[in-house]
């Protein structure tokens, strides 16, 4: 008797164990390129502090999504966000945009969803798209830059700002 249920544990287990890889083996983001972000040393973004991403890219010819992460806490004074994006492509040749982020309504509520809590506030994840179905001109090692375009020298509390990059669905 002993044994028989030995057995179906371990028959439970392993049924169990093969459920939950296979569902985190689902829920990977087979569209994902490339995701990074800086963090910020006490959730202060000086203006000469760049948020410097490095990536390599061989596929020049599906479509891209770019997006913008921001992770910001409810300590930071403005609704919106103005950052430069520098583009610099293998080639030496760069591109640059200026990017307004919404983070909160024209009555103050943060949009970005919270996720938790960073020296007693709260800090909201928002991911901005900036560019969609773009391709990658040339193959080899891209670098982003993004820089805070604000008029103050340093914004409190912005936690950290990155990348996202996805495969377009039409691809």
């Amino acid at each position: 008797m002993k044994s028989s249920r030995r057995h179906l544990k371990r028959i439970v287990f392993a049924l169990s164990y093969s459920l939950m890889a296979t569902l985190l083996l689902s829920c990977a983001d087979d569209n994902l390129v490339f995701e990074e972000n800086v963090i910020f040393d006490n959730n202060a973004w000086a203006v000469n502090d760049r948020a410097v991403l490095k990536l390599d890219i061989t596929d020049t010819v599906s479509q891209h999504n770019f997006y913008i992460n921001v992770r910001n806490t409810e300590n930071y004074p403005y609704r919106n966000l103005y950052v430069f994006v520098k583009t610099i492509f293998p080639n030496d040749k760069f591109s640059k945009d200026t990017v307004g982020i919404v983070l909160a309504d024209a009555t103050g509520k943060w949009l970005g969803s919270g996720s938790g809590y960073l020296n007693s506030s709260r800090h909201l994840s928002n991911t901005i798209m900036y560019q969609y179905n773009k391709r990658f001109p040339l193959s080899g090692e891209y670098t982003i830059e993004i820089e805070q375009a604000m008029r103050t020298d340093t914004l409190e509390g912005i936690r950290n700002v990155g990348v996202r990059i996805e495969k377009a669905a039409n691809n």
